[in-house]
């Protein structure tokens, strides 16, 4: 399937991430760089959250997938690798919400690629959801390509 690139502008559209990992702190620090409204759905937190619950930067409700959850969110991330939660998004979600299967790519129709930003320009890598690692190496291959170039 062809996946059509496009750069969203985020401040203040509701996020939702499902999930309080690892995986979950990488995607709510990408939207809270691009100024979302993020709520964290998960019963435990990786400990870069908490700071940014206690700081007020997202919210947190301590607590497992439900629909009522999502209904609003413009954008849904799925990163608690739960598979009920995973079926409660796929089957509650609405046709016009966007959502990020990081934990289980299926699910999703939008894909937060690996990307590299300042002042002069902002390029994004992807390997359709196939390789994480590698949109990574991709990303640290041009950092190092555009440095060498200035």
């Amino acid at each position: 399937m062809f996946n059509f690139p496009v750069f969203l502008t985020l401040e203040n559209k509701d996020a939702v991430v499902i999930g309080g990992g690892k995986i979950a702190a990488r995607k709510i620090h990408k939207l809270h760089a691009a100024a979302a409204n993020i709520t964290v759905i998960a019963p435990d937190l990786h400990a870069d959250l908490k700071e940014m619950v206690q700081s007020g930067e997202i919210i947190w409700i301590n607590d497992t997938c439900k629909p009522e959850h999502i209904a609003s969110a413009f954008m849904i991330v799925s990163a608690s690798g739960n598979k009920q939660a995973q079926e409660i998004i796929q089957q509650s979600a609405a046709s016009h919400q966007l959502i990020n299967g990081a934990d289980n790519p299926s699910i999703g129709n939008v894909a937060l690629p690996a990307s590299i930003e300042n002042d002069d320009y902002h390029i994004a890598v992807s390997t359709r959801g196939k390789s994480p690692a590698k949109a990574k190496q991709l990303k640290h291959r041009l950092m190092d390509w555009l440095n060498d170039n200035r």
